[in-house]
């Protein structure tokens, strides 16, 4: 993990990681700036949401064509174009909605691929026995970035504005890309060789090919799906209610939960960092551990109307879930042919964007109708379910 190359990779992806909140922060801006409209605001998670399912699924097309470092450094660098294509719009004082939201949904169509070409990379740059470790380091840096950048975000924008934002967006971008392009071409990262000609929709269901082929992978992917379709509790819009409704707190305490539970997601991947070696040998045994805790804190989370006691509950969920994205992501990794590993993740993005959109959507109506605390009882048990799956992992690991 003290490679060059893995320091590459990892500080590429951080700084990639603050440009996109910077992004997300300038455009929120710009767009109520120009139209004050909450309808437009609810736009944009929608056309990034479904941008990056499009892209996940066409994902294996593109990495049956390009070695994954070329994929990590173009992305970057198209992602730099446009971010200089939304500012100058805004400086020219060009703005045109329709055209606005089509650079959005191209960058975050980029992004759709970006995430699996990563994290089917990190195998080929680091031991097997260090796998958890890295996810573990790169899951820290990941969350420790995003937390800075939307404290550094606000304040960047109030002294300079959404121009000059997404400026610094772009320079991000562009520093993105020089580390990317600064990664070897491992032979871990090539597109496989095809000895027969592949039909144009086998090669966009390889993932999910290898997927429905392996009672792993299957039952790794049940716990994706319910996770991402209980975790839709925790968007920024559903706390916001929660913090209004059931604390009866002000907008600060919006971003105290919000604080917290990045607190809990980073303790999580240094621990795993430092403990790695104990818990790869027991990657089964700790998910339903993990599966559990999660579930009981959105259940108390979602019953109490204390304040402290919710921001307890926030950085717990954050410790749990943190450890089971790594303890699934690794999983993953030792369990997938390196040449396929990008198509696989690829499916895992396009499985959780569309599941998280479509429950994102109901959960906001829900909202509505039934209150805050059944949405949050019903997210729980979601996550209990998902032992279910995790039990079976460690009853196939057993029976080997």
């Amino acid at each position: 993990m003290r490679t060059k190359t893995f320091r590459y990779l990892w500080v590429g992806q951080a700084l990639a990681n603050g440009g996109d909140v910077f992004f997300i922060i300038a455009v929120i801006a710009a767009i109520f700036d120009r139209t004050h409209s909450p309808f437009f605001l609810s736009i944009i998670p929608m056309v990034i949401t479904f941008s990056r399912f499009g892209s996940s699924v066409l994902a294996p097309l593109i990495f049956d064509r390009f070695h994954l470092k070329n994929l990590l450094f173009f992305s970057q660098l198209l992602k730099t174009f446009l971010m200089i294509i939304l500012s100058l719009t805004l400086f020219m004082d060009m703005w045109n909605m329709a055209v606005f939201f089509l650079l959005v949904s191209s960058v975050a169509f980029l992004d759709g691929w970006a995430l699996p070409a990563r994290n089917a990379f990190v195998p080929s740059v680091v031991r097997r026995e260090d796998l958890m470790g890295a996810n573990g380091f790169l899951s820290t840096i990941d969350q420790a970035v995003q937390f800075a950048a939307w404290a550094v975000g606000g304040i960047l924008l109030a002294l300079a504005g959404e121009e000059w934002t997404l400026v610094l967006t772009s320079l991000l971008f562009l520093a993105s890309s020089l580390m990317m392009y600064s990664l070897p071409m491992y032979g871990g990262g090539f597109p496989p060789i095809k000895e027969r000609k592949v039909k144009f929709a086998e090669k966009l269901t390889e993932g999910w090919t290898d997927i429905w082929k392996s009672p792993k992978l299957r039952n790794i992917f049940f716990i994706y799906a319910i996770e991402a379709a209980a975790t839709v509790v925790w968007v920024a819009a559903v706390l916001y209610v929660y913090v209004d409704q059931q604390l009866g707190r002000g907008e600060e305490w919006w971003g105290f939960i919000n604080g917290a539970f990045f607190i809990g997601l980073i303790a999580a991947g240094i621990l795993l960092l430092k403990t790695h070696r104990l818990f790869s040998g027991n990657v089964y045994r700790w998910l339903p551990v993990a599966l559990v805790c999660t579930s009981l804190a959105t259940l108390f989370l979602g019953l109490t109307s204390m304040a402290f006691l919710s921001l307890v509950l926030s950085v717990i969920f954050g410790f749990f879930d943190g450890m089971k994205v790594i303890l699934l992501q690794t999983a993953v990794q030792n369990s997938v042919n390196p040449q396929r590993l990008g198509k696989v993740f690829a499916a895992q993005g396009a499985l959780t964007t569309l599941i998280f959109g479509i429950f994102s959507l109901g959960a906001g109506y829900s909202l509505e109708k039934v209150g805050i605390t059944p949405v949050f009882i019903v997210s729980a048990l979601l996550l209990l379910t998902a032992v279910i799956p995790a039990k079976k992992l460690k009853v196939e690991l057993k029976g080997k």
